[in-house]
């Protein structure tokens, strides 16, 4: 069912939605229906030699179902193997599949809606070319490794050191919290190739092979017991020069609009992907049109007609409600210049306060219940390490701190914080770990 230029170009909004929706009809799973014998995208893996039981493979595949269908990379250019169609299809396309489940393209948002638009913007016309299309058909999944055991949140004291060898560079250091890297193909790393530059002026970005000789990757496992997050170590990994994205040294631009293009994609206000109905949008309860599932909690527990859960549910609702609106202001700003770029962190600190309080208040109403809960009980088990990871909202893509200063110095324009190693070469910086610089 794929659509011909002709198609795409005149096709209305309407016309769009009704396609979507007797394609998602006639291949996708409805939710709900996983794992049963009425369970089509697993039908379709196991045609095609996969494990349906892996949520990895499940997206490779949903995502190659779309990209047959012509709906792969449906904002980005054709000749990078997209659609050419505006933001409004890219919202029309979630409405028309709502009823089926996507969940399983969680692991896929971060390679659509960061990754792939940062390659848009920076890569070469072979990078493009070659590695665009693996990512909307699903072949390539993406991980982004900035974050190092000795920075924090100071993206720009990176100590991963790229040297050049002749026509590669040759890369050592770690990088830490990086998702899905134990699952990942390919990584957008930043790394540092001149010691002698000001820490933010020393920086490169380099495309990597997740099992390119000398990489190692270590899950690291969380309070929750889950394993989301990795650390990577580098062993004179051997990169190809060829795999420098945009300039030598322009790493700290490209790391930033990594990081603007992830706190839209995570917070409702990419215009290259939306994660689609069942994926990492439905913490919000404004934008699934069912039923807000902490009312059936308050029912569960018998505390429906409690003034004080009562508040504590409408004020999840209005939060969540505020946030799907705030999300398409904040973006139509950002796209007509009334904002900058940055104004993206508006979204992220909102919807992670919102996350948090979001899940205090699922804890509130379910109570001891989820602290110490029976193995039978899944709705407890659900509540009570969902509140274990809760803080997590607060970090990924940044913390909320930081956000508050991007929304204060780069928004509206107050003065910035003191920085004692502004204008120092990073080689004279002080560190905390050894050796030092390029010693």
């Amino acid at each position: 069912m794929a659509a011909t230029d002709s198609q795409t170009s005149t096709e209305s909004i309407d016309d769009f939605v009704r396609r979507v929706r007797a394609w998602a009809e006639a291949t996708m799973t409805p939710v709900g229906q996983v794992g049963t014998a009425e369970d089509k995208v697993a039908d379709a893996m196991r045609a095609e030699g996969m494990d349906p039981g892996n949520v990895i493979q499940r997206g490779r595949m949903v995502l190659r179902l779309m990209a047959r269908a012509g709906f792969g990379g449906l904002t980005f250019p054709k000749e990078y193997g997209g659609q050419g169609l505006t933001p409004p299809y890219l919202r029309a396309f979630v409405d028309g599949v709502r009823g089926f489940d996507f969940t399983s393209l969680a692991s896929f948002n971060l390679t659509l809606g960061m990754n792939a638009p940062t390659m848009l913007e920076y890569g070469t016309e072979e990078q493009k070319r070659y590695y665009l299309p693996r990512m909307f058909d699903g072949t390539d999944l993406w991980c982004q490794m900035l974050s190092e055991p000795t920075g924090g949140s100071d993206l720009a004291s990176a100590m991963t050191r790229a040297d050049r060898d002749g026509d590669e560079f040759v890369v050592n250091g770690s990088k830490i919290w990086t998702s899905t890297a134990d699952k990942a193909d390919m990584a957008m790393a930043l790394v540092r190739t001149d010691w002698e530059a000001v820490k933010h002026a020393g920086l490169s970005v380099l495309i990597i092979p997740m099992d390119a000789p000398g990489l190692t990757v270590n899950p690291l496992r969380l309070v929750s017991g889950q394993t989301g997050f990795c650390q990577e170590f580098f062993d004179d990994v051997r990169v190809p020069v060829a795999n420098l994205l945009g300039q030598l040294g322009d790493g700290w631009n490209i790391a930033t609009r990594l990081l603007v293009h992830e706190r839209n994609v995570l917070n409702g206000g990419s215009e290259y992907f939306v994660p689609p109905a069942g994926a990492l949008a439905r913490a919000a309860a404004a934008s699934d049109p069912r039923r807000d599932d902490l009312v059936d909690l308050a029912l569960a527990t018998g505390q429906a007609s409690d003034p004080h859960v009562r508040q504590l549910v409408a004020e999840a609702y209005v939060n969540a409600k505020v946030g799907a609106q705030t999300g398409p202001r904040v973006t139509a700003a950002m796209r007509t210049g009334r904002m900058n770029a940055q104004a993206s962190s508006i979204l992220k600190l909102l919807n992670s306060e919102s996350a948090i309080r979001r899940s205090d208040i699922s804890m509130e109403i379910i109570g001891v219940r989820a602290v110490a809960w029976r193995p039978e009980d899944e709705e407890a088990e659900r509540r009570g390490v969902g509140y274990l990871s809760r803080q997590t909202a607060a970090l990924v893509s940044g913390t909320s701190e930081i956000q508050r200063n991007i929304i204060a110095e780069r928004v509206l324009g107050l003065p910035r914080e003191p920085a004692p190693d502004r204008g120092v070469p990073f080689k004279d910086v002080r560190h905390n770990t050894m050796p030092r610089g390029g010693d």
